[in-house]
């Protein structure tokens, strides 16, 4: 029986959602959404390793903590977008947290010319893209994911799109010279796939592996893109970082202990209709 296996104090919201001392690893984690998530896990409890080439966005990033909370928080600076140099980076953040408990993939490299028309596009244009941003990041989970395996088991967070999921609707982008990348919708529905390749291959391990799809993201985009997106949204507006930042809360925690392989998708409902 259920009561047989977890006792009734445990299923208390607060320590099933405790991260306190969590070894947590987030890429891209000073970008629109890493950076989000980040200091959500910082206040949660986790101890941090953020993961980035932006170097002149830590110090501001330290600054936005409460002093308190700033020394559970490191800096590695890394290129996500290269395969070998994303593996060798979750050894170096594992390394500097003593182990790893959680792997968030928030890293977005990308081109130049990025969301230019399919019509433009080239063979290396795709090559370097799939290299960047699905390669390596796949490359990368599966490390982790070793990692974990080793040490008694893990979370994996993965970040797609509801384009990994649903054709782009072309109408909000108008006569606007950039769209939905081509790439884009090939790159995040194999990450989906290979997260749940990694849910069942390391399961037994006690690895899991989930993805999350956000929707459009509010980044001061051309307010007739706005206004056409919030349209055609349920919800009525664009996403903000702090909307998704609960997603990634819960897939880390005790509360998401029996999810795994799992699209949790953060849209405002467009994938709905």
């Amino acid at each position: 029986m259920l009561s047989d296996l977890i006792e009734v104090s445990d299923l208390s919201p607060r320590p099933l959602f405790d991260l306190s001392g969590s070894r947590v690893a987030v890429t891209g984690g000073l970008g629109l959404i890493g950076s989000a998530v980040a200091q959500s896990m910082i206040h949660a409890g986790a101890r941090l390793v953020v993961l980035d080439q932006a170097i002149d966005r830590w110090a501001p990033f330290v600054d936005g903590l409460p002093q308190n909370e700033r020394a559970q928080a490191k800096f590695i600076p890394a290129n996500m977008g290269e395969p070998v140099l994303a593996a060798e980076a979750v050894t170096t953040a594992a390394h500097a947290l003593g182990g790893l408990d959680v792997w968030i993939g928030c890293a977005y490299p990308r081109t130049p010319r990025w969301g230019q028309r399919p019509e433009l596009d080239e063979p290396s244009f795709w090559q370097s893209n799939v290299t960047m941003q699905l390669t390596a990041t796949c490359v990368a989970a599966t490390e982790a994911a070793k990692l974990m395996a080793q040490g008694g088991g893990g979370s994996i967070i993965n970040v797609a799109s509801i384009y990994g999921v649903v054709g782009p609707d072309f109408s909000i982008y108008g006569d606007e010279p950039g769209v939905c990348a081509a790439p884009y919708a090939a790159i995040k529905g194999g990450l989906i796939n290979h997260t749940r390749y990694l849910a069942s291959y390391f399961g037994r391990r006690g690895v899991r592996a989930n993805v999350i799809c956000p929707g459009g993201v509010f980044d001061r985009q051309d307010p007739q893109f706005v206004e056409r997106y919030c349209g055609r949204t349920p919800l009525g507006r664009m996403a903000e970082p702090a909307d998704l930042v609960g997603a990634f809360h819960f897939l880390a925690s005790k509360a998401a202990s029996y999810i795994t392989g799992a699209t949790i998708m953060v849209d405002g409902g467009w994938t709905a209709t």
